[in-house]
């Protein structure tokens, strides 16, 4: 990233506010001009020093400041970066992928396919699609990106036995339950859905591009179509530092009182 011109004219040495007070105003300032957009690498802390002429201390004073005040992050071995803001996933809109809740708050996303493959079942997966063990089963896994951070990994087991082809199908461009509408024949009704807090392992930190050991939120969901046979079993696995969940709840209305 290239390093804006000397600004002395910025951080007064002989000012009473802290000069890394005023690094802040001068971070603060190029985040809400646009300069620095979200998502985007700021200079380096040795380019920061050289532009405005102060010491790293006070450099490294502000940017912890602002990290922990949620406008920046720090990614190890990368740099610090605007933050982006949280993409929200509102339980209260009932059954909704993650591709539909992307598009509905105008995000910009890309997918990748890691792998598709058709497999035996053993017998853990058969009991989760109500097959029998050694029946096949489709296994999709795929990585969603917001402006090439990845923020999702996604793994799909679909029982293929009631979607004929399904394995086929355009899953970079298409969304997930259009295409088992298309090729089941029925419409998806519900699901048995929790979120698990959980430690990224070895594989899934590597395609997030995070370190092994890193807070991720791990959906894991079982689909059901209006015929109530199951179509799927998935397990998603967040960024914790770019999702939050989101409800409403209503006082409950009844005839019990609590004691004061």
């Amino acid at each position: 990233m290239s390093v804006e011109k000397k600004v002395e004219s910025i951080i007064q040495k002989d000012c009473p506010k802290p000069i890394y007070s005023q690094v802040i105003d001068y971070l603060k300032d190029n985040i809400s001009s646009g300069l620095w957009k979200e998502s985007e690498r700021i200079p380096s802390e040795i380019e920061l020093t050289e532009t405005l002429q102060v010491s790293r201390g006070s450099i490294k004073k502000a940017i912890s400041h602002l990290v922990k005040e949620g406008l920046l992050e720090q990614i190890q071995g990368k740099g610090t970066y605007v933050k982006a803001h949280d993409i929200s996933f509102p339980l209260t809109e009932g059954l909704i992928s993650f591709s539909e809740t992307l598009k509905e708050q105008h995000i910009e996303f890309t997918t990748e396919i890691v792998s598709a493959e058709q497999l035996i079942a053993n017998e853990s997966i058969a009991k989760y699609l109500n097959i029998k063990p050694g029946d096949t089963y489709f296994r999709l896994e795929r990585i969603r990106k917001v402006k090439d951070e990845p923020i999702m990994y996604i793994e799909n087991n679909i029982n293929c036995s009631i979607a004929p082809g399904i394995a086929g199908a355009d899953y970079v461009n298409e969304s997930f339950f259009s295409i088992i509408k298309k090729y089941s024949g029925h419409e998806v009704k519900y699901s048995n859905t929790s979120f698990l807090a959980k430690a990224a392992d070895q594989h899934h930190a590597k395609y997030l591009e995070m370190e092994t050991g890193s807070p991720v939120l791990q959906q894991v969901q079982t689909v059901f179509l209006d015929n109530d046979s199951i179509i799927e079993y998935a397990k998603v696995w967040l960024r914790s530092n770019r999702f939050t969940l989101g409800t409403v709840f209503q006082r409950r209305q009844d005839n019990h009182k609590l004691p004061a």
